[in-house]
């Protein structure tokens, strides 16, 4: 992690919003929870009732919303506002975007400490410190934790969520962040709310937008960690859709890896044991964020059971623990498709692997009966060869016939062919000697090369010789990877 000071711009292009519902907002009271004596009738025992038009929500008439760049206005807008004076506020900030620093200045964020009662040894400013400049991946699974602080009738919570997030520009699923600090005076009701986003109109800011700004007779006094429940709502659904996408890409490469025979030609190579292996990476970090927010959602739930039974039996309070379920649902899911993945990486590994040592066993046996001709050969060669040099040496013009002795005479120039006969030798000798100086580097240099076949081509190519028409689904997959 880089220092605070490095979280923060020096001149802020996306506005600080703020959102502000006045004490004298109208309210309506939550309803009374049933009591235990009473049977509750499940969903479909529910009697129908005749469904009634809807009425458009109508904006609150003392909810406002201003924005702030610089950190004059930001002053005198806290100067004007007393504490006493909302009953909710949200101050929403935000990244330009999730490898960018926050959108706002250091001394703005102080002066929204200190006007809120933020002390420097809060756990909040745990919060900024994620949003920094980076240029990796950097704490890709890092949360952090949920932390509550007490003192004087004040609640204090805060942390981190990760969520994915589908990019239809470039086709493909992010890992972002979410912070929230959340400040509840247990004797006024009063709730102020700080949402980091990792992007300007994010989804997480929009929906607390439209809940603050369409509350209708209601108001926040009703559900006051609603934010926490949006925030939750608005980002798990997309888990679902993240882990099935993976599982998407791993079904055709595991379904073909079990369906392949050693000695035929296979439809799986190395490129799809690398995907693989991208895929396992991904399901392996599911979990870890996963296991941060499920224990976020255990200690929320548990602050609210200890507030009173109406907050516990609120609708809001229920939809968290729900959430709770499904979190612990989505990581089950992701620890089977991990240990899934990596026994069809295992088992396409030992594929592979066997497949070249049947590969290199067939040619052992093809080297085996090279050799096995190659010994034939100089066996014939060793044969065949004084008789040859004797009638070779014996046909040169140096010997001739003598009728009238009936004897083989020789000329005297027959030094040339020995003369030059050792100085080949001799000179071959030289050579091979040279040569083995060298290295090898000669020898290597004139080993035949075999050039590596383009990648396209290649795939192409393997495809038309195996008219496999599920091996051809699966390259066209890797090539679109």
């Amino acid at each position: 992690m880089a220092s605070l000071d490095s979280c923060f711009v020096d001149r802020v292009n996306e506005p600080v919003r703020f959102i502000d519902v006045d004490m004298d907002a109208p309210q309506s009271q939550p309803s009374t929870p049933l009591p235990e004596t009473i049977p509750r009738l499940s969903q479909d025992q529910q009697p129908q009732q005749p469904q009634q038009p809807q009425q458009p929500q109508q904006p609150a008439p003392n909810a406002r919303q201003t924005q702030f760049s610089t950190l004059d206005e930001l002053a005198a807008h806290l100067d004007s506002t007393p504490q006493d004076k909302y009953s909710c506020r949200l101050i929403s900030i935000c990244q330009k975007n999730s490898w960018r620093p926050l959108q706002i200045t250091r001394p703005m964020l102080d002066l929204i400490a200190s006007k809120h009662g933020i002390g420097s040894s809060s756990s909040f400013w745990d919060i900024p410190s994620c949003f920094y400049t980076r240029n990796l991946d950097l704490e890709e699974v890092f949360c952090i934790p949920y932390t509550e602080t007490r003192h004087d009738g004040v609640i204090e919570i805060s942390y981190t969520i990760k969520y994915p997030e589908y990019k239809p520009a470039d086709d493909k699923w992010v890992i972002r962040q979410s912070g929230v600090f959340h400040r509840y005076n247990t004797e006024t009701c009063q709730s102020t709310f700080l949402l980091f986003s990792p992007t300007p109109n994010s989804k997480g800011h929009q929906q607390a937008e439209n809940w603050l700004l369409n509350l209708g007779d209601k108001g926040p006094e009703t559900e006051p960690f609603w934010l926490h429940r949006l925030l939750f709502t608005t980002y798990f659904p997309s888990w679902r859709q993240y882990i099935a996408s993976f599982e998407r890409r791993f079904l055709p490469i595991a379904n073909t890896t079990f369906s392949t025979f050693i000695d035929e030609p296979l439809r799986v190579g190395y490129e799809n044991l690398t995907m693989l292996i991208n895929i396992e990476n991904r399901f392996l970090q599911i979990p870890t964020i996963l296991g941060s927010a499920t224990e976020t959602l255990e200690q929320i739930c548990a602050l609210l059971d200890s507030m009173s039974e109406a907050v516990a039996k609120h609708p809001g309070t229920l939809q968290l623990k729900n959430h709770h379920r499904r979190s612990v649902g989505y990581s089950r899911t992701a620890v089977h498709l991990q240990q899934r993945t990596q026994r069809t990486a295992q088992f396409l590994t030992d594929t592979l692997s066997f497949r070249d040592q049947v590969v290199a066993k067939e040619q052992n046996r093809n080297m085996l009966q090279l050799n096995k001709s190659a010994v034939f050969i100089t066996t014939l060669t060793l044969l065949y060869l004084p008789g040859s040099f004797v009638a070779t040496f014996f046909g040169m013009n140096f010997f001739g016939f003598d009728q009238d002795s009936n004897r083989i005479a020789a000329t005297s120039m027959i030094w040339i062919y020995v003369a030059s006969s050792g100085l080949l030798t001799v000179g071959t000798f030289l050579f091979y000697y040279w040569l083995l100086q060298r290295d090898g580097t000669v020898f290597r240099n004139l080993a035949p090369k075999i050039p590596a076949p383009d990648t396209w081509s290649f795939k192409h190519l393997t495809r038309s010789l195996t008219g496999t028409a599920r091996s051809a689904a699966l390259e066209m997959q890797t090539l679109k990877v």
